[in-house]
């Protein structure tokens, strides 16, 4: 559009765009009008072109008053993620499929919350450095992701009421509309659940719904996640009332109808405190030399019908959430520790797969049917690690069951690495709690019978995956993208930095290529920092009716099939498995869509629940070491620098794998500032990654998980 005047000729909306984008670092209004040659009396007339490409998203103003120009790359729909200072950033995929983050500023986040989906145009610009950055401009918001929020009613003197959330990150604009149902005895410590409403331009609408707790409940920060993340302690009486009504036993009818395993060896293998085993194996070796190997896992949707009221619930929670003083299950006690859970000694209903292993680790053959087994023995971990140390004795029969499930899962392991399967040797803090309080934290050390039953499982979700593939009947899998090129370029920067002079990373998106470099760090010193920024390197594994591999198991094909009790989309592969593999279906192409439509639907909201999940579990284990470390004030420790942020280091006290923050504000006798993702330099102070320092505990925000220290 051009706007022409008389006078002069430079006064072209064209000619000034152009301008200002010879200039990419700015130009004030004054120098404008230099470079043009207008007359003063023509301010006017080239504020008004000014605003009006403003207005067209062509240039835009600083707060310094210089305008610089910005450049259209597309519009699109996507959510959004909001930081505790109300920075927003979209991501994108650039010309060259490049993910790449756009920011957007908190004035244009008044009714905007993290997660919720927005259309928003993206530009590019250039900083003072001349690098290219990302900002978006929010078209529209289309929804809400979220429906609970939580926070304080505050009133004002003229007796309005205002909401403030508890998350800095939801400080948006907001409105309650149903104010008249606030109690007038409300106290400002009282902590509210309120309901997000349909999303409007300009506030986030809301309306009281009920009092959860107040802060000086010990129990507050608890209730305020269960709450916001909608997760339900309880099951309904519809749920309850159902599951009461379930067989407590498997009858004759039922066993008459399976493939009756009952007289074979079988033992569960698990934790000390596990409650719902879903899974036993029998083993043997045959006189070819080959293994037997019989993976049984309890048979829920024989139990729970689709469209029955525990399977919606189920179907909502989508997996169970484990903390480290209770479960909330996914299906109700009679189920998860009742007629599914393979206890021992009584008869369980099973779908078996049974495999015959050669000793390269091939499978040879695989059958899977409905089965009815009996538990013989119910086994820990640490038995079995025990029994493998030479450290117990145990009966005969079952000393040969593990003696041959050892061999085998060695083989099978073998075939995994040289896969390119990569064990990172993560080490699980256990929070150890007594009345409520939080007495240690423990280290859990992975042994040999905990690595063999991951083999055992991972072979089993491989070959299912595997067979519904190979037969081309819709499925549900587990699926994990390569790294991004992106991340793969920060993590070598790592590597130089480091200086691992050798170690290269691959860009071929082999998980076998991304093995060896990682076995190459190994064999010099795998640090909790590296192991860190390793597990960033890589993407999240979801559910999809799409299979694509999962590049960190090295699989081709991989579902999950072996955890149906805590797991939605284990109990949604079994009924695939009954409806279509059993019964040798075939699908016109019609159906075969329709089918594959309605798995990706639940593969969605069971990537969603498992993402919800982990962030309750994740948020409730940080408040649980907060507690701990709350008792060590004024302690010393050695820590491991592992993350530079912008405002601060976060250290890794390697005895209770526990992350610490020290805020440079915090470093009052020196001004330390980031200079590059793995260092920080002050006068007094340098800090760089993987190194070892001396900190002490200053404190703790129980509340938000935070444990504060400083240098000493």
């Amino acid at each position: 559009m051009k706007f022409e005047y008389k006078n002069t000729k430079n006064l072209d909306s064209e000619v000034i765009l152009k301008l200002i984008q010879k200039n990419p670092l700015g130009l004030s209004f004054l120098e404008i009008a230099k470079k043009i040659r207008i007359q003063p009396k023509y301010n006017n007339s080239l504020t008004n072109i000014l605003k009006k490409l403003s207005e067209e998203y062509k240039v835009e103003q600083r707060k310094n008053g210089t305008y610089i120009p910005i450049f259209y790359i597309k519009t699109i729909q996507t959510e959004i993620a909001i930081t505790n200072k109300r920075l927003g950033f979209i991501n994108f995929n650039d010309e060259n499929n490049v993910s790449k983050a756009a920011i957007v500023f908190p004035f244009e986040l008044r009714n905007i919350l993290n997660g919720d989906t927005v259309e928003a145009m993206i530009f590019y610009y250039f900083n003072e450095n001349k690098e290219i950055m990302y900002k978006a401009k929010i078209i529209s918001l289309i929804n809400h992701k979220r429906k609970i929020i939580v926070g304080h009613i505050k009133k004002d003197i003229k007796n309005k009421y205002s909401f403030e959330p508890l998350a800095d990150k939801d400080k948006a604009d907001f409105k309650i509309l149903n104010d008249f149902q606030i109690p007038k005895d409300i106290t400002t410590n009282q902590i509210i659940e309120a309901k997000i409403l349909n999303p409007n331009d300009k506030s986030v609408a809301i309306s009281f719904n009920k009092i959860i707790s107040s802060t000086d409940d010990f129990e507050y920060p608890f209730k305020r996640i269960f709450s916001e993340n909608e997760i339900d302690l309880n099951f309904s009486n519809d749920v309850l009332d159902e599951a009461l009504k379930l067989p407590t036993y498997v009858s004759k009818d039922e066993i008459s109808e399976r493939i009756d395993l009952r007289n074979l060896l079988t033992v569960t293998i698990d934790g000390l405190d596990t409650k719902d085993f879903d899974d036993a194996i029998s083993c043997y070796k045959l006189n070819n030399n080959n293994t037997k190997l019989f993976i049984h896992i309890a048979d829920v949707s024989h139990y729970v019908k689709e469209e029955s009221a525990i399977d919606l619930e189920a179907l909502k929670r989508g997996t169970s959430i484990y903390l480290p003083d209770k479960v909330i299950p996914m299906l109700p006690f009679e189920l998860s520790n009742g007629i599914c859970s393979l206890n021992p000694n009584v008869d369980r209903c099973t779908i078996t797969l049974e495999l015959e292993i050669d000793q390269d680790g091939n499978n040879i053959n695989a059958k899977v049917y409905n089965s009815v087994i009996n538990s013989n023995y119910r086994l820990t971990y640490n038995q079995v690690n025990e029994y493998f140390e030479n450290k117990i004795e145990l009966p005969k029969d079952l000393k040969q069951l593990l003696n041959d499930s050892r061999d085998i899962s060695k083989i099978i392991r073998k075939c995994k690495l040289e896969e390119g399967y990569v064990n990172f040797e993560i080490k699980e803090p256990k929070i150890i709690i007594k009345d409520n309080k939080v007495i240690d934290i423990k280290i859990r050390e992975e042994g040999e019978s905990e690595n063999m039953i991951e083999d055992f499982m991972v072979r089993a979700n491989e070959t299912i995956a595997s067979i519904m593939n190979n037969k081309k009947i819709p499925s549900i899998y587990r699926i994990h993208e390569k790294p991004s090129d992106e991340k793969l370029l920060e993590l070598q920067q790592l590597i130089n930095f480091a200086n691992f002079k050798d170690v290269v990373v691959s860009f071929d998106g082999e998980s076998l290529s991304f093995a060896k470099m990682v076995n190459k760090i190994k064999s010099k010193h795998l640090d909790e920092y590296m192991k860190s920024a390793l597990l960033r390197t890589m993407q999240k594994a979801i559910y999809s009716s799409d299979n694509i591999g999962h590049f960190g198991l090295a699989s081709k094909n991989y579902s999950h099939f072996t955890s149906p009790i805590r797991r939605y989309p284990d109990l949604l592969l079994h009924r695939l498995i009954k409806k279509y593999l059993f019964t040798d279906k075939s699908f016109n192409i019609e159906e075969y869509e329709k089918t594959k439509k309605d798995i990706e639907k639940i593969a969605i909201l069971n990537s969603e629940s498992e993402k919800i999940a982990m962030s309750v579990e994740r948020d409730i284990v940080d408040i649980r070491k907060a507690e701990f470390f709350d008792n060590l004030k004024g302690k010393k420790f050695d820590a491991t620098a592992i993350s530079i942020e912008k405002f601060g280091i976060f250290f890794n006290i390697d005895e209770f794998q526990t992350s610490v923050l020290i805020r440079f504000e915090d470093l009052s006798d020196d001004e330390v500032i980031k200079v590059s993702n793995f260092e920080a330099k002050g006068n007094k102070y340098f800090f760089k990654v993987g190194n070892n320092y001396k900190i002490e505990i200053s404190g703790i925000e129980r509340d938000k998980g935070n444990i504060n220290a400083k240098i000493c």
